[in-house]
């Protein structure tokens, strides 16, 4: 029998086998550095630091894998006015429409600072936090009228908090809606009996005239939001969800409605701003989707409105300023003014910087998930704040994180920071 080989087809080791005492040479390429689950969270030591999402650092980091399970379920606001502040209300299958949240978190630590980047799934962002909504939607969970302006929903949110011993934990809680676009993590002290915000400015106040049924003191004044990050680059604030730039409220929404329901609501954008003005009307542009209508100035609306080239019901649209001005408040009033408004922290305040993968120019509806990256000083010299000594080797810590909510929450608990030694 013979047997024939195409010598493009001989590989290195058949020759081996024919050549009597030879020795392959074939060297097989390294693996990739991979990035691989751990029972702690591995904070290793870098000499340049990983201060951004994209830094080289973060892509073949060891990564503890969490498994929240139900903290808090089944709570509503308790304070009169509140409303579908309780996206997590059914924990974990609520939150994230019951997928798997898929939590994850690398570490890392310099000379002087710890970082910490963590991950999870979440489809649906959430920017807003109490914001103002006229004639809102009803609670599932909460009875209670939403009638005339309330306070409603909730932002996507987390807590990590160290033990300090004596009862004391060091609390790092980023939000969405009140930290993030300033680029900073809210620092609490929980002293056992809750958590307070550290001394200094917080990021954000109350936007508000007076309690949660009030309605807003201010909405956005038209100037572009901008904010200059920490590690550079300028960021851009989607005014349907932020409020730095502000003035005063003009325009009386109660009359605005009154106008709306005559001339928009029953002819073409419904009642509620759903759209469906009813089968005898034309189905309307829906207008109670939220941020929407924070977006525009008066004078774009105007240039908008008034157009029957570009808007259908332009003869509806009110030709004296007075009726524009107290439509517009209702339009807002649809879309749901923030809640809060934002300055720069201060003091022990501003001891968390923060960055996320989060677009904040344009708030979009579809999100693939969370990636947010924490830069905390090892030593902060302040007396709420947990003091990290790499020699101490291993932290306790518990994380939780919210899906639009305020109160309920999904998490894990005891779980362990641990330093690696500089060269492991």
């Amino acid at each position: 029998m013979t047997i024939q080989f195409k010598m493009n087809r001989i590989p290195t080791i058949l020759l081996c086998v024919v050549m009597s005492g030879c020795t392959s040479d074939v060297i097989s390429p390294p693996k990739p550095d991979t990035s691989n689950p751990t029972s702690t969270l591995e904070a290793k030591y870098t000499a340049t630091p990983p201060n951004k999402i994209s830094a080289s650092y973060w892509k073949t980091a060891e990564y503890l894998p969490l498994t929240p399970i139900n903290e808090v379920t089944g709570q509503v606001p308790a304070a009169d006015g509140l409303y579908n502040m309780s996206g997590t209300y059914n924990g974990v299958t609520s939150f994230n429409q019951g997928d798997n949240t898929k939590v994850a978190m690398k570490a890392a630590y310099t000379n002087d600072s710890l970082y910490v980047l963590i991950t999870w799934m979440d489809t649906l962002y959430h920017a807003s936090q109490s914001n103002w909504v006229y004639d809102g939607a009803t609670d599932p969970n909460k009875a209670g009228s939403t009638a005339g302006w309330t306070s409603q929903r909730g932002d996507d949110n987390f807590f990590l908090s160290f033990d300090m011993g004596g009862g004391k934990r060091d609390v790092w809680n980023w939000s969405l809606a009140l930290s993030d676009p300033l680029g900073y993590a809210i620092d609490m002290i929980d002293n056992g009996g809750g958590a307070l915000t550290d001394a200094g400015n917080k990021t954000y106040i109350r936007n508000a005239v007076g309690d949660n049924r009030s309605g807003p003191q201010s909405d956005w004044d038209g100037v572009e939001q901008k904010i200059i990050r920490k590690y550079g680059g300028t960021t851009i604030l989607d005014p349907g969800f932020f409020l730095l730039n502000k003035k005063a409220l003009s325009g009386d929404i109660v009359a605005g409605n009154t106008y709306y329901q005559a001339e928009c609501g029953s002819v073409c954008h419904g009642t509620t701003g759903d759209g469906d003005a009813g089968a005898a009307n034309p189905v309307g542009v829906a207008l109670n989707k939220p941020g929407q209508f924070n977006r525009w100035t008066r004078t774009s609306l105007n240039l908008f409105a008034a157009d029957p080239a570009q808007h259908e019901g332009a003869t509806h649209y009110p030709p004296a300023e007075t009726d524009r001005s107290n439509l517009f408040t209702r339009l807002r009033g649809f879309s749901g003014i923030p809640g809060y408004y934002l300055q720069n922290p201060s003091g022990s305040n501003s001891d968390i910087y923060a960055l996320s993968n989060v677009k904040l120019g344009n708030i979009e509806k579809y999100n693939k998930g969370y990636t947010v990256l924490l830069v905390r000083a090892l030593t902060t010299s302040q007396m709420d704040d947990i003091v990290l000594d790499p020699a101490q080797i291993t932290y306790s810590f518990n994380f939780s994180v919210r899906d639009n909510d305020t109160i309920n929450q999904i998490g894990s608990v005891n779980q362990i920071l641990t330093f690696k030694p500089k060269g492991q």
